[in-house]
C-alpha cells in the first residue's frame, strides 16, 4: 500500500510542477530577452534589386486559402499591391474550396491581375494533404529564389521581405518575424494580444538571444525556395502542424533559422472561444504529432544538447494542461480516502508554485504596459486567459491523446471573419459538465475540512464557468 503523503506529494506534483517549471523557462527566456541589446539589420530594396539574383522574382507569396471571406482576400491583395516591390513578388493563391467558390476567387484575382498584379490561382479540385498539401503545391509552383507562406488575414511590411531575402543570401535557410495580435476588439482577442507578446518576447526575442534553436511559424517566416525544395522535399504531408515539423528538420540539419524582432508579423487573433479551442486544439496535435515523429531527428540534430532538450520542452508547452487533469482526480481520491489535504502536505510545492506565478504576473504585466496597457488592464486580461487557458484544457487533451495514440486529425480551419460568428450543431459541453463536477468536489472537499486542496479546485473550476457565462453559445454549439 502506498503511503497518503507519497499519494499527495505525487497529485499535487503532477498538477504543480510541470507548469511551474514552464512558467519559469518562460521568465528566464523573457529577462533574458530583455537585458539583450536589440539589433537593428538595415538594407533597402536597391541593394536586393541591384544582386545578381535579381533576374527572378526574390520572394514567392504563396497563400493557401479554404473557406476564406472573399473580402479578406481582396484586402491582402491590395496591401500587397501598395509594395515598392511589387513588380518583383510573385504571388500563388491555393484554393481547397468548392469549385463554384474557387471561380469566384478567380474573378478577384483577375481583377487584380488587370492592375499589374502578378498572382497565380491554382484550384485544388482534391485537397490532398490539407494546409501542408497546399503549401507544396504553390511551393512546387513557384519560381522565387525565397517563399514566403502568408494567411489571408496576416500583414507584412516590405521590409520584412527585403531584410529576409538578404539574410538568405548570406547565411540563413529561413527567417521569422515577430508576431503581434492584429485585432483587439473583444475582450478575449485582447487578452490574446497582451499574452502573445509576452510569450513572442520570452519563447522567440529570449531563446534567440540565448543562441537557442527558434521555430518558423506558420505565417511569418520566409525559406530559402531553394533548399526548401531541393534538400527538404518541401513539407510533410502527414503532419498537421507544418511549422514545427519543418523546424525540427531543419534543427536536424543545423541550418540557420533567424530571429528579427523588429519586423512585425500581425495576425488575426480568435475573437471567440470556440475558434481559440478549434485553434488549440490543432496546435497541441500538432506539437505532440511533432515530438513523437520528428523524435530522432531533434535527439540527433547538430544543435547542442541543452538546446535539443529545451525543443522538447517547447514542442511540450501543453503537457501541463493533460497532465493537471490527471493529477486532479489523484489529489481528491487522496483527499477523501485518507482525510489528508495534498495542497497542505506539499506546502513547499504551494509555496515555489505561488513565487513562480507572482513572477510571472510581473513579466507579463512589464511586457503588456509596454503597449501601453496599465497594471490592472495586464491582470484582468492575464485572468481571463487563465480562465480560457484552463476551460481549453478537454480540447488540448483530447489533441495530445490522438497524437500519442497515432490516430489522424482531421484539419480544422480557424473560423475567421463571418464563420467565426456562424453557429454550428450542438456539442457535448465538456468545459460546463466539468466545471460543474468540480465546483461541486470543491464544496465537498470544504465541507469535510479538506481546505486548500477545495479552495484550489474551486478556483480551478471558476476556469470552466467563467468561460461558459462568457461564451455560452461557443460551448454549447460546435
Amino acid at each position: 500500500m502506498i503511503d497518503p503523503g507519497i499519494l499527495s506529494l505525487i497529485a499535487v506534483g503532477i498538477i504543480a510542477i510541470p507548469s511551474m517549471f514552464i512558467l519559469l523557462l518562460q521568465g528566464l527566456f523573457y529577462i533574458c530577452g530583455k537585458k539583450c541589446p536589440k539589433k537593428s539589420f538595415n538594407v533597402t530594396s536597391e541593394d536586393i534589386l541591384r544582386d545578381e539574383h535579381s533576374n527572378r522574382p526574390i520572394v514567392s507569396i504563396i497563400i493557401p486559402v479554404r473557406k476564406e471571406p472573399l473580402e479578406y482576400i481582396d484586402d491582402a491583395l491590395n496591401n500587397l499591391s501598395e509594395w515598392s516591390i511589387r513588380d518583383k513578388i510573385e504571388i500563388i493563391i491555393v484554393s481547397d474550396d468548392t469549385k463554384d467558390y474557387a471561380l469566384q476567387i478567380q474573378n478577384l484575382v483577375n481583377k487584380w491581375r488587370q492592375k499589374g498584379l502578378n498572382i497565380i490561382f491554382l484550384w485544388r479540385s482534391e485537397p490532398r494533404g490539407f494546409r501542408t498539401g497546399a503549401l507544396n503545391t504553390g511551393l512546387w509552383a513557384s519560381i522565387g529564389e525565397t517563399v514566403y507562406i502568408m494567411d489571408v488575414d496576416s500583414r507584412i511590411n516590405e521590409s520584412f521581405i527585403i531584410k529576409g531575402v538578404k539574410l538568405i543570401r548570406t547565411k540563413a535557410m529561413a527567417v521569422v518575424g515577430r508576431w503581434s495580435a492584429k485585432n483587439k476588439d473583444t475582450r478575449l482577442s485582447e487578452a490574446l494580444a497582451h499574452t502573445m507578446d509576452y510569450i513572442v518576447d520570452s519563447i522567440y526575442r529570449g531563446r534567440s538571444c540565448l543562441k537557442l534553436p527558434v521555430f518558423p511559424v506558420g505565417t511569418g517566416t520566409i525559406y530559402d525556395a531553394d533548399k526548401l525544395k531541393k534538400i527538404y522535399n518541401g513539407w510533410d504531408e502527414e503532419r498537421i502542424q507544418d511549422d514545427m515539423e519543418l523546424g525540427a528538420r531543419i534543427m536536424y540539419r543545423g541550418d540557420k533559422i533567424i530571429y528579427l524582432d523588429e519586423e512585425e508579423v500581425l495576425v488575426e487573433v480568435p475573437r471567440r472561444f470556440k475558434s481559440f479551442r478549434i485553434q488549440q486544439e490543432r496546435w497541441a496535435y500538432g506539437a505532440m504529432d511533432v515530438v513523437i515523429s520528428r523524435f530522432k531527428h531533434i535527439i540527433f540534430s547538430k544543435q547542442r544538447f541543452y538546446a535539443r532538450i529545451e525543443a522538447f520542452l517547447f514542442l511540450l508547452q501543453y503537457l501541463p494542461l493533460l497532465l493537471a487533469l490527471i493529477g486532479i482526480p489523484l489529489a481528491v481520491f487522496v483527499s477523501i480516502a485518507y482525510k489528508i489535504d495534498p495542497f497542505a502536505y506539499a506546502w513547499i510545492i504551494n509555496v515555489l508554485w505561488s513565487i513562480t506565478a507572482a513572477l510571472y504576473i510581473k513579466n507579463y504585466a512589464e511586457s503588456a504596459a509596454e503597449t501601453g496597457a496599465s497594471f490592472y488592464k495586464a491582470l484582468v486580461s492575464l485572468g481571463r486567459i487563465s480562465a480560457a487557458t484552463i476551460a481549453l484544457t478537454p480540447a488540448v487533451s483530447k489533441g495530445m491523446i490522438l497524437a500519442i495514440l497515432r490516430k489522424k486529425y482531421t484539419y480544422k480551419r480557424t473560423p475567421k471573419g463571418v464563420h467565426e460568428h456562424l453557429l454550428g450543431t450542438l456539442r457535448f459541453p465538456t468545459e460546463l459538465v466539468l466545471g460543474i463536477i468540480f465546483i461541486i468536489t470543491s464544496f465537498y472537499l470544504l465541507y469535510i475540512g479538506i481546505l486548500l486542496t477545495g479552495l484550489w479546485l474551486l478556483a480551478y473550476s471558476l476556469g470552466y464557468l467563467y468561460t461558459f457565462m462568457r461564451w455560452p453559445h461557443d460551448i454549447i454549439f460546435k
